[in-house]
Formats: structure tokens, C-alpha cells, sequence
């Protein structure tokens, strides 16, 4: 479970940084880019909380759904832990 707990954190990672969805921009489809086995998995809901809960996400509600960005703040952490991911 742990494995794939960070497998879809470094997932949501890569991507928002990809993307450059840092503080203002954001995204509402966070989990498209996890493996197609963990979407909607409760591996995946708990990523997506654990990831809130640091502060590395910031959550706002746009047309009744959530959407998701980076927290600039946090941004020393993100592209260290981006870094570590993208060498694996």
C-alpha cells in the first residue's frame, strides 16, 4: 500500500510541476495521470489527502468540483521531492 501511496504522489507531483500549476493556476484533473489500477483506489484518496495535509497542495472549489495546484510556499520541498523522482 505504501508503494503505492508514493507511486501516485510522485505521479501528481510530476505533473502539476509539468504543467506549472503553482498557486493561482490549477487543475481539476489531478488523477489522470496516476496508473489507470489506482485511479478512484482508496491508495490514491489517501495520496491526494496526505499531499493536502503537507501543505503541498492547495484545494479550491471551481464549478462545484476541486481543483488542485502547487503551494509556492512549499516550493523548496516540491522540486526537491520532484527532483528525487524524475532520477528513479
Amino acid at each position: 500500500m505504501e508503494r503505492d501511496v508514493a507511486l501516485v504522489k510522485a505521479a501528481i507531483v510530476s505533473k502539476l510541476v509539468r504543467w506549472n500549476k503553482w498557486g493561482g493556476a490549477h487543475t481539476e484533473n489531478i488523477l489522470s495521470g496516476i496508473p489507470r489500477h489506482l485511479r478512484g483506489t482508496k491508495e490514491a484518496k489517501h495520496a491526494l489527502k496526505e499531499l493536502v495535509q503537507s501543505g503541498w497542495l492547495i484545494v479550491a472549489v471551481k464549478t462545484k468540483e476541486l481543483h488542485y495546484s502547487l503551494n509556492p510556499e512549499k516550493a523548496a520541498e516540491i522540486l526537491t521531492f520532484y527532483g528525487e523522482q524524475s532520477k528513479e
